[in-house]
């Protein structure tokens, strides 16, 4: 008999409609949101934190038998501060699926994690889980996430993790199911996936119309990007996921008291941001809060030099040909496990023409290698969810 799973965690783009839950049942406004007012706007994105999250609950839920049912991690939540009871969860699922991401991180104590889990008498597996850097987390863990892993040490658990640096990490901890197999986001629309990594010897840097994304207003490395790759007499694209919210990014409305257009993704308010005197050519800058969206725009564009990972992934699922620059050790275990292509972040800075270096790079790659690769990836991944018997 098929086990009954419950997901929850990390969400897709869709809960942005859930309107409100009651026990097992979930209801959804019919109405889509049009946040483009400035509060709204940053309301939305204070919801999900990173719209590049979005892709980790969504490709999840795709991976996963269709029986599986979504119920938001909020409601769980709510549920367990109001003391409400669990029972009806316990007695409907067998199994709950947790979307995660970097959860082991200095920065972060899992409380409401710990708390939630440990009132699911169930099996459960974690799904994407990461660490940022494990010398920060060497006898150094916050008391949340502490107690999140004693409770999953009490009962019968999968760790599905973001790559071998983490798997190290939970396996030191003592934890008997540990499996290296990436973010769930990667094999979402894997065919899409093939292609976008068998088109990149036909990329012509300086005429490509090219996605960037990176961390403006954390840094200018984005801007320097452009200014190499954007082809001359073009707009260069950049796509917001954080910046807004962590960065010194910021939006003040226009004179309609917008900032946002919904059916564009166009951020229309005035824009600033450090480093905009050092453009060529100021950004068309974009926010997506629908996924579908986001890789519907992309697939009109010709190339993505990405400095996030789930920015270019996304571009990736839109058979979009991308490269992705490696800027910290949590993006070096993703890209270094699924072996997507990629360059590091001191190479590509380094370079004294950035256009050429990238060129280079992209006319050495073996796109056969690339993606038999990832495809042995792929099929470890969904032999992994049908071993523990939530696959499809």
């Amino acid at each position: 008999m098929r086990p009954r799973i419950l997901v929850t965690g990390i969400p897709g783009h869709y809960t942005r409609l859930a309107n409100g839950a009651h026990g097992l049942s979930v209801s959804y406004a019919e109405r889509q949101k049009q946040p483009e007012s400035k509060e709204d706007f940053l309301q939305e994105l204070r919801n999900i934190s990173n719209t590049g999250n979005y892709l980790i609950g969504e490709g999840a839920l795709r991976a996963l038998a269709p029986h599986a049912k979504q119920v938001p991690f909020w409601h769980l939540y709510n549920l367990s501060k109001s003391g409400g009871g669990f029972d009806e969860f316990n007695a409907n699922f067998d199994i709950c699926v947790f979307t995660c991401a970097n959860l082991l991180r200095k920065g972060l104590s899992a409380d409401a994690e710990a708390e939630v889990l440990s009132r699911l008498n169930m099996p459960i597996v974690m799904l994407g889980i990461g660490l940022q850097n494990r010398k920060d987390l060497e006898n150094n863990l916050p008391e949340g996430t502490k107690r999140l892993l004693a409770i999953l040490k009490e009962r019968e658990h999968y760790f599905l993790t973001r790559g071998h640096e983490s798997a190290g990490f939970l396996k030191d901890q003592g934890f008997s199911f540990v499996r290296p197999t990436g973010c769930p986001s990667v094999y979402f629309m894997p065919d899409n996936m093939r292609r976008s990594m068998t088109k990149l010897s036909s990329v012509k840097i300086g005429k490509a119309r090219t996605i960037f994304s990176g961390y403006l207003g954390g840094n200018q490395d984005a801007i320097l990007d452009a200014n190499a790759l954007a082809p001359q007499d073009t707009v260069p694209q950049y796509v917001v996921q954080d910046e807004f919210l962590h960065f010194d990014m910021k939006v003040e409305p226009n004179e309609e008291g917008r900032v946002y257009d919904s059916a564009s993704g166009l951020m229309i308010g005035d824009l600033a941001y450090p480093g905009t005197e050092r453009e060529k050519q100021r950004f068309e800058v974009r926010t997506f809060y629908d996924t579908n969206q986001w890789r519907a725009w992309a697939s009109s564009m010709d190339f993505n030099l990405g400095r996030r990972f789930h920015g270019s992934i996304i571009a990736m699922q839109a058979a979009v040909p991308s490269l992705m620059v490696a800027v910290d050790d949590r993006m070096r275990e993703m890209l270094g496990f699924t072996g997507l292509p990629a360059v590091d972040i001191n190479e590509i800075d380094k370079a004294e023409n950035r256009a050429e270096f990238v060129a280079d790079h992209l006319a050495k790659l073996n796109t056969s290698e690339l993606v038999d690769r990832y495809s042995d990836r792929e099929r470890a991944f969904r032999t992994t969810l049908r071993e523990i018997g939530i696959g499809l």
